[in-house]
């Protein structure tokens, strides 16, 4: 993405604001236990031989952190009364309808809860991908073994909030999820943290574009837990209205996940995989991360294809429904 694009999609009031905010994450001084001992006895033990980890380790911990307040404070202020009002929450009703009622509701606040941190953390992610990858666009010159062993400042950055939030991720996968989205976080965690050695560290922004379809994802799963649903029973106009956006955003979702996941996706993954080939003798080439890194994307990329064909297959149940977006 060329600067002039790039700041032709975030405005300059915006950008100032993020720029400022990560800025001041990144700024933060590290705990002193951790620098006297957490760190020296990482190092001592080879647990983390990377300089840029070891740097940022408690950058990466403060942003978990950051974002664990976010959930709790969503779990435990916001949500509550929005899905009470969702659910038409009585305490009046019986004890078995009270039980059933109180379990949809815990659900569904934990739920938005974790939604919300998501799309915040995906709008984040997002600008510094954007700003990642406008500053490499201005050096041109770059080759296949400055693309895999190189860094900046932009892709460190993209790093360091990327493990900070797959980090609080595997932990709320591990109390409210299931077993495969504590292995994604995993996954992922252990991807950007390859990114740190350095490693691909050119390719942290590219691949986090991803995140573009989760904005809508996340507007899409909002919509359909907290808007007016069209239906037989309710056809008011406000529900109409519901409808015909949550319609067009699921438009958008498909068209912005084909583009940034299949499209985008597979072409960068064979730019990878070239790169990977070039530099094949290079004393510095790293097989085993090789492996992780393309297995990972080689699978992320067929589950991607069939992530489409599903929401495709919603897409012809809707239009069969009349154009109406329903909680089924």
């Amino acid at each position: 993405m060329s600067s002039s694009l790039f700041s032709s999609v975030v405005p300059a009031a915006v950008s100032e604001q993020i720029d400022l905010f990560t800025t001041y994450v990144m700024s933060l001084p590290p705990h002193p236990h951790l620098t006297e001992y957490v760190i020296p006895y990482l190092e001592s033990n080879g647990w983390i031989t990377s300089n840029v980890i070891l740097s940022n380790l408690h950058t990466v911990l403060y942003i978990a952190v950051g974002y664990h307040a976010l959930f709790l404070l969503s779990q435990r202020v916001l949500f509550p009364p929005l899905a009470s009002y969702r659910l038409s929450w009585d305490p009046e009703t019986t004890k078995d309808q009270r039980k059933s009622k109180e379990k949809q509701h815990a659900d569904l606040v934990n739920q938005s809860a974790v939604r919300l941190v998501s799309w915040i953390q995906s709008l984040i992610v997002l600008y510094l991908s954007f700003e990642a990858i406008a500053y490499n666009n201005e050096k041109p010159d770059l080759n296949s073994h400055d693309r895999i062993f190189g860094m900046d400042p932009y892709n460190v950055k993209v790093c360091v909030f990327a493990i900070g939030y797959f980090l609080w991720d595997i932990y709320i996968s591990l109390v409210y999820s299931t077993l495969p989205f504590v292995l994604h976080g995993l996954i992922s965690t252990v991807v950007y943290a390859i990114g740190l050695k350095p490693y691909i560290n050119y390719y942290a922004g590219i691949f986090l574009m991803f995140e573009l379809s989760n904005p809508f994802l996340n507007i899409r799963w909002f919509g359909i837990k907290y808007l007016p649903q069209l239906t037989k029973d309710c056809q008011t106009v406000m529900a109409k209205v519901c409808n015909v956006i949550q319609l067009v955003n699921n438009v958008v979702l498909i068209l912005i996940f084909f583009l940034a996941r299949i499209c985008w996706g597979f072409y960068q993954f064979y730019q990878l995989c070239t790169d990977f080939y070039n530099i094949r003798n290079d004393p510095s080439f790293l097989p085993l991360e090789t492996a992780i890194i393309v297995t990972g994307n080689l699978i992320l990329d067929v589950l991607n294809l069939f992530w489409l064909s599903t929401m495709l297959s919603v897409a012809v149940r809707i239009i069969k429904k009349g154009g109406k977006v329903q909680d089924k």
